[in-house]
């Protein structure tokens, strides 16, 4: 008896498993609450820009008037310094010496010049100038006066070195916060030519980068196709992607009227640009807030509100 109903039971069993959990696969999910909700427009009419944050100075590319071996850097990321403040040091040692040599030979030059005008003097004391010719008397005199520019020259020369001495040791133009430090003790920098068309500082042409953060300045990138909407001095609200809760007002500054291709993409040299922006630039005190020189943020930059068929004149 029990093995006659056992198959039947089993299929039957099986049956209602599968009925349970087709049921129970169609329940619905419940979504968990966002956390950090994407931001939101907070004008009535509003033109939408990548803003990227920087130094109100400009991100500043710090390189290197020599290619010397760099032997001391004074400066690590976060430092604040003045205007004038040493940030890293070249091998002076060729200077130097080229200094030794400059002095010897302006020693040189110094007593050539003192022999020329004491050969010069002899004509000089003369009473009766006839008893020397003319043009010897003339060549001796220039002769002193060739060696006295010869020791001018030399002296230029000493001068001349001294500045490049002062100048490998490489000085803050500005007051300001040091963003990044992408050179070490021993390397030596390479001059490269650098791109004026670019916007933002390529970090592979800096020692140093630097900048002043007080105030800090917003970079926004305006789609060619939103910027007839722009209105120059517009309000302009930025907010932390990831987190909208963290938004705060900027404050404008300057519009660049010149529309130019986008350039915060990843630098691979395949990569083709087919966007162009136009570039307006805002500030901000940074307080307590939490953004950082480099970092992108989201900008709202409010405009007329316009109706239907509506065109700005």
């Amino acid at each position: 008896m029990f093995r006659k109903w056992f198959l039947p039971f089993i299929a039957l069993l099986g049956a209602a498993i599968a009925v349970y959990v087709v049921f129970w696969s169609q329940k619905k999910v419940v979504a968990p609450p966002i956390l950090y909700p994407a931001s939101k427009s907070p004008y009535q009419s509003a033109v939408y820009g990548a803003g990227m944050i920087e130094a109100s100075t400009e991100n500043i590319a710090i390189g290197s008037p020599f290619t010397l071996p760099i032997t001391d850097i004074f400066v690590v990321e976060g430092n604040k310094v003045k205007k004038g403040d040493p940030l890293l040091q070249l091998d002076i040692r060729s200077f130097l010496a080229q200094k030794e040599t400059e002095i010897c030979q302006m020693q040189a030059a110094a007593i050539s010049y003192e022999n020329a005008k004491v050969q010069f003097s002899f004509y000089e004391r003369l009473q009766d100038k006839r008893a020397v010719s003319e043009k010897d008397y003339e060549t001796a005199y220039y002769n002193m006066k060739e060696a006295e520019e010869q020791v001018n020259i030399a002296k230029a020369k000493i001068a001349q070195v001294e500045t490049d001495i002062e100048r490998a040791t490489v000085r803050a133009p500005v007051e300001g916060e040091i963003l990044q430090v992408n050179v070490h003790i021993g390397e030596i920098y390479l001059q490269t030519s650098y791109n004026l068309t670019q916007s933002y500082v390529s970090l592979s042409t800096s020692l140093i980068l630097m900048g002043t953060v007080s105030p800090l300045q917003m970079r926004i990138d305006i789609d060619e196709e939103d910027a007839w909407r722009y209105q120059e001095g517009s309000k302009a609200t930025a907010f932390i992607r990831s987190n909208a809760s963290i938004n705060f007002p900027i404050k404008f500054f300057r519009l660049e009227p010149y529309i130019l291709p986008k350039v915060s993409f990843t630098g691979n040299n395949i990569e083709r640009i087919d966007t162009r922006v136009l570039q307006v630039l805002y500030r901000f005190e940074k307080g307590n807030l939490p953004v950082y020189p480099g970092q992108l943020v989201d900008v709202y930059l409010e405009t007329p509100s316009l109706e239907e068929g509506e065109l700005i004149q």
